[in-house]
């Protein structure tokens, strides 16, 4: 089978501080929209880089992303969406298959359907772990008092709250780490108005602050109870965070719940927008990290024809829901949103991603990828021809196998593991990335939030 290619696009670059807060034109959805049956054609070529995988960890339900802690760089923590951490060994002999429980904090969740996007979604630790013991998490739980944030009419109930929340581990370092549970303290609740489009990122920055991503908040097309008219990810009104990546200190106090700080420089402190927003116009920006360089990278999940890559800079608008990647996009209002028009660099005031690719292979194919897995920039030596490219993935297509994917030259898409050797076979759920800069794709079986057959599997050169 065939793959389409992901259209290059310009990288954002230090100007982008000149789209913070534009007056987007927003173009008026007419009847006379067309939607684009096939909006890149072509097909996906096969990256020249040959790599396999090898099993690290077996036996997990629903993996979807791991973190390393400072001061444990032989180490890899695994995030199971059910509500466990796991630790594992990367380096040494026998590694395969051996991990110890961090945390367990199912009990904290909602109640998980077979195919939920909620749950425990992300983790990250401090910069300071292997002196203060503290780390972070973003979880789905049930309504708890009255939320930070909400865009929810008053008497309107939320499905539940996106929680991110801070721990304590008393031994940081040691072989057998202990989280203290009294040492839980929430530092922000969100309303969410559907059970969809989570977000749930975690990633501390060269800068030292924490950085968050949140979905536009659920249903589709970024419309209906809970949202704003423009949509979420467009909407800079009081209380509205949903759509956006945050950027916090954790540390610090000046919020308006005294829970956590606003660093000064962030672009919205003293503008329309809640001061905690970084980036905006974002439809579910599920996985995102920085490289080395510390330009932060995240993969925002299309709404039906484009995923993006993008690179995040400080106030930036990312668009949704006037485009979907670099097309325009009509929300189409009860009848289903759909792209229209390629527009690549217009309207003004918005970034569009450094790379694009559509669902299929042309008009009436099957649908081969959906919803687009941010990485990492590979920087590990297993692979010298892989390194510096962004390797990301794609959940899974209709063949019932997700893509690993990475980017090329010229920001080009090409995948990685390209039929007929196409060893992954599951839907992909995550990416991680060691303290080595080795990478590493988590998945299951069928996609779902049950059984044991969740894999951590690490890329490793052809043989």
């Amino acid at each position: 089978m065939t793959r389409r290619p992901i259209r290059p696009l310009p990288a954002a670059s230090a100007i982008a501080a000149a789209f913070l807060a534009f007056a987007v034109a927003i173009p008026a959805a007419v009847a006379q929209n067309t939607p684009l049956a096939d909006p890149i054609p072509g097909t996906l070529p096969a990256s020249a880089v040959a790599i396999g995988v090898r099993p690290l960890l077996a036996n997990l339900t629903s993996p979807v992303a791991g973190a390393v802690a400072p001061g444990e760089p032989n180490q890899l923590y695994i995030v199971d969406q059910v509500g466990r951490i796991l630790k594992a060994p990367v380096r040494g002999f026998a590694t395969k298959g051996v991990s110890k429980l961090f945390l367990d904090v199912s009990s904290r969740l909602v109640p998980l359907n077979m195919y939920d996007e909620r749950g425990l979604l992300g983790l990250a630790f401090h910069p300071d772990y292997a002196s203060n013991g503290r780390f972070y998490l973003f979880t789905s739980e049930p309504v708890q008092g009255q939320a930070d944030f909400s865009t929810l009419p008053a008497g309107t109930a939320p499905v539940n709250h996106s929680v991110v929340s801070e721990w304590r581990v008393a031994n940081p370092g040691s072989a057998n780490p202990v989280v203290d549970p009294a040492s839980v303290r929430v530092l922000m609740r969100i309303d969410k108005p559907q059970g969809n489009h989570n977000g749930g990122a975690l990633a501390f920055g060269p800068d030292r602050m924490l950085y968050i991503s949140l979905g536009d908040g659920g249903a589709g097309d970024d419309q209906g109870t809970g949202h704003a008219p423009e949509g979420n990810a467009q909407s800079l009104a009081p209380g509205n965070v949903l759509g956006k990546i945050l950027r916090i200190d954790p540390l610090g106090s000046n919020a308006a719940n005294g829970a956590y700080g606003i660093p000064a420089d962030n672009p919205f402190v003293n503008r329309d927008g809640a001061d905690e927003i970084f980036a905006y116009g974002l439809r579910n920006p599920f996985r995102m990290g920085f490289d080395a360089e510390g330009t932060l990278w995240a993969g925002d999940v299309g709404q039906g024809a484009i995923e993006e890559v993008n690179h995040i800079v400080s106030g930036g608008n990312y668009g949704w829901r006037v485009k979907e990647g670099s097309f325009l996009f009509d929300a189409n209002g009860t009848s289903g949103g759909f792209v229209y028009q390629a527009s690549p660099g217009a309207p003004a005031g918005l970034i569009d991603p450094v790379a694009e690719y559509d669902h299929a292979d042309g008009a009436g194919q099957p649908t081969l990828r959906r919803a687009v897995i941010g990485g990492y920039v590979y920087d590990g030596k297993a692979i010298p021809q892989l390194r510096g490219q962004y390797v990301f993935a794609d959940y899974v297509g209709d063949d019932g196998t997700g893509k690993l994917l990475t980017l090329g030259v010229r920001n080009q898409v090409e995948q990685l593991l390209a039929p007929p050797r196409d060893p992954l076979g599951i839907p992909v759920l995550g990416m991680a990335q060691d303290a080595a800069g080795e990478i590493y794709v988590l998945g299951n079986a069928d996609g779902s939030t049950r059984g044991n057959a969740g894999v951590v599997l690490k890329l490793v050169p052809r043989r």
